[in-house]
C-alpha cells in the first residue's frame, strides 16, 4: 500500500513537472513573441512609415487642394478623398480573385495598403499648409480606419471563397478558416468599438472620446501584417495546394501575428475608453469641488480688498520661491502682533455682556483673514499671467502644443513674436511667413500678441511685464533653449517655466520639405515679409 502511494506521489509530480515545464514554455514563447512584436513595431515605424512621410510629403503639398470652376471652389484632393477611392478598390480586387487574376489581386491589395500611407501623410501636409481646422480629424482618422475593416473584411471573405480546399487535409482547413473568421471577428469588433467611440465624440459632444479613436502604431502594424498576408494567399489561390506553396505559408504566418496585434489593438481601445470614463468621473467631481470652492474663493478676494488698506505695497514683481517665503514670514508677524492686540482688549473687557464679546469677535475677525490672504497662483494652481516670446515661423504642432499648455499655467496668455528682420539677424536666414502672418496664427491661442523688433527682447519684456499687487506672473519655454536671450532679465521679475520640446516637427524640417527654394539669404523675400 506504501509503494501504491509512493508511486501515485510519483506520477503526480511528474504531470506537475511536465505542466510546469509546459507553462515556462509558453511563457517564454509569449515573452519571445511580445518582444518580436516590439522590434517590429519600431522597425515598421523607423524604416517604413516615417521614410515614406519624409519623402512624399513635399510632392503630396504641390497637388492642388481645390480647383476653381465658375464661381465654385471644388475640393478635388484631400485624406478623405484617398480614403474613399481606396476603398473602392474591393470591387476590382474580388473581380480578379473570382476571374483567376491572383498577381492582379495581389498588386491592387499592395496598392491600397500603399494609399493607406498616402492618405495620413496628406492629411498632415494640409494641416501644416491650410490649418487645424481644413478637415474633421476625428472623422478623418474613422473614416481611414473603418474603410480598412471594410476592405479587409470583405478580401479575406473572398480568399475563403477562391482558396483550393481539395488536397488540404480536414485538420489544415479548419485551422485556415478558424484563423481567418477570428481575424474578421476581431477586425468587426474593433470597427464596432471605433463607431460607438466616433458618435459619442463627434455627435454627443464627448470630447474624452477623441483619443479613444486614435490608431496606435500597434493598429498600424496590424494593418500592414494583415495587407501583406492578404497579399500573399491572393497568390496561392492559383494553386491547388496553396498552403504548399511558399506564398500560401507566408499568409498564414503574417494572419498568425496579425491575431496578437489585433487583440492587442481592441485592448488598447477598451482601456483607452475606460480612462475617458474616469476622466469623466474626475471631472465631474472637479466642477462639484469648484462649486463648493467658489464661495471661499470670493472670501479670500474679500480678504485682499480689506488688506489694502492696512498692509503696504511694497511687492512690484510676480511671486518667486523667495518673495513666496518672504510673504509667508510677514503676514505671520501681522497675525502675530494683531493676535496679542486682540488678546490685550479681550482682557480688559472680560465683564462685558455676551452681545459685547459678540462685537468684539467680529471685530478681531480680520486679523485671521488676514493671515489667511494667500497669492492667487496658490488658489487654482495658474498664475495671473503667463508670457513667452518666439519666431513662430511655419506654424507647425510643436507651436500650438506650446500655447495650449501655456493656459494651463496662467489665465491670461501674452506672446512675443519676433518681426522678420530680426530673425534674419538671430537665425542667419530669412523666416518663411511675414511677421503678420506669424503674429495672426499665434493670436488663435493667445490673448496679446506684441511684436519684438530686435534680437534683444529685453527691453520687450521690461515694459510689457506690469503686474498689480498680488498679481503673479509666469514664463514659459521650450526646454530646447534653456539659456535663452534675457533669461536673466526674465528671473528677475518672474519664475521660469520649461516644458518638454514636441519632438518630429519643427520650422527647420518643414523649411526643408516644404520651402527648401527660399534661400537663407534671400533679401528680397525679406522685403516682401518683412
Amino acid at each position: 500500500m506504501t509503494n501504491q502511494t509512493l508511486n501515485i506521489h510519483f506520477r503526480f509530480q511528474g504531470l506537475l513537472s511536465i505542466v510546469q515545464w509546459f507553462l515556462n514554455l509558453l511563457i517564454t514563447i509569449n515573452q519571445i513573441m511580445t518582444s518580436f512584436m516590439f522590434h517590429l513595431v519600431i522597425w515598421y515605424d523607423l524604416y517604413v512609415y516615417t521614410p515614406l512621410q519624409m519623402y512624399l510629403s513635399p510632392h503630396m503639398a504641390h497637388i492642388p487642394r481645390v480647383i476653381q470652376i465658375g464661381n465654385k471652389t471644388i475640393t478635388v484632393f484631400n485624406a478623405n478623398i484617398v480614403t474613399y477611392s481606396r476603398t473602392l478598390l474591393i470591387i476590382p480586387i474580388a473581380w480578379c480573385l473570382k476571374f483567376n487574376h491572383p498577381i492582379s489581386a495581389c498588386l491592387l491589395v499592395l496598392f491600397h495598403d500603399f494609399l493607406d500611407h498616402i492618405d495620413g501623410i496628406v492629411a498632415k501636409v494640409h494641416k501644416r499648409i491650410y490649418g487645424d481646422n481644413i478637415d474633421d480629424p476625428l472623422l478623418g482618422g474613422f473614416m481611414d480606419a473603418f474603410c480598412d475593416k471594410i476592405v479587409n473584411v470583405f478580401c479575406l471573405w473572398t480568399i475563403i471563397q477562391e482558396t483550393h480546399f481539395e488536397q488540404t487535409s480536414t485538420l489544415f482547413t479548419m485551422l485556415f478558416v478558424l484563423l481567418c473568421y477570428t481575424i474578421i471577428a476581431l477586425e468587426t469588433a474593433i470597427g464596432i468599438v471605433r463607431v460607438q467611440d466616433y458618435f459619442h465624440a463627434a455627435l454627443l459632444g464627448n470630447k474624452y472620446n477623441i483619443n479613444s479613436t486614435s490608431a496606435v502604431m500597434e493598429g498600424k502594424l496590424k494593418e500592414k501584417l494583415e495587407s501583406i498576408g492578404l497579399a500573399f494567399l491572393c497568390l496561392s489561390t492559383d494553386y491547388l495546394s496553396p498552403f504548399e506553396h511558399w506564398s500560401g505559408i507566408s499568409g498564414v504566418l503574417c494572419f498568425a501575428l496579425t491575431i496578437r496585434l489585433a487583440y492587442i489593438s481592441l485592448m488598447k481601445k477598451l482601456q483607452a475608453r475606460q480612462i475617458n470614463d474616469e476622466k469623466k468621473k474626475s471631472v465631474t467631481i472637479n466642477e462639484q469641488i469648484c462649486e463648493i470652492e467658489i464661495p471661499v474663493q470670493k472670501s479670500i478676494a474679500v480678504m485682499n480688498s480689506l488688506n489694502l488698506t492696512n498692509v503696504t505695497k511694497t511687492r512690484q514683481r510676480a511671486m518667486t520661491v523667495n518673495s513666496s517665503r518672504e510673504e509667508n514670514e510677514k503676514m505671520k508677524r501681522i497675525s502675530f502682533s494683531s493676535s496679542n492686540d486682540s488678546e490685550d482688549e479681550t482682557n480688559e473687557r472680560q465683564s462685558s455682556n455676551s452681545s459685547s464679546s459678540s462685537e468684539i469677535h467680529n471685530e478681531s475677525s480680520p486679523v485671521y483673514q488676514r493671515s489667511a490672504s494667500l497669492p492667487s497662483i496658490w488658489i487654482d494652481g495658474r498664475a495671473d499671467k503667463v508670457y513667452t516670446v518666439g519666431c513662430f515661423d511655419l506654424f507647425h504642432e510643436g507651436h500650438r502644443l506650446l500655447l495650449q499648455r501655456m493656459r494651463q499655467y496662467g489665465r491670461q496668455v501674452i506672446v512675443g513674436v519676433h518681426d522678420s528682420r530680426s530673425i534674419h539677424k538671430l537665425k542667419k536666414r530669412v523666416p518663411v511667413d511675414g511677421t503678420e502672418t506669424r503674429m495672426l496664427n499665434v493670436k488663435r491661442y493667445a490673448d496679446e500678441v506684441y511684436c519684438v523688433a530686435g534680437t534683444d527682447p529685453s527691453n520687450f519684456v521690461k515694459c510689457i511685464v506690469h503686474l498689480r499687487e498680488n498679481e503673479t506672473a509666469v514664463y514659459i519655454r521650450g526646454d530646447d533653449m534653456a539659456d535663452f536671450p534675457c533669461r536673466d532679465i526674465v528671473e528677475e521679475l518672474m519664475p521660469v517655466k520649461f516644458l518638454p520640446y514636441t519632438s518630429g516637427v519643427s520650422s527647420t524640417q518643414l523649411r526643408k520639405e516644404l520651402f527648401s527654394h527660399i534661400q537663407a539669404d534671400d533679401i528680397e523675400h525679406l522685403e516682401k515679409v518683412n
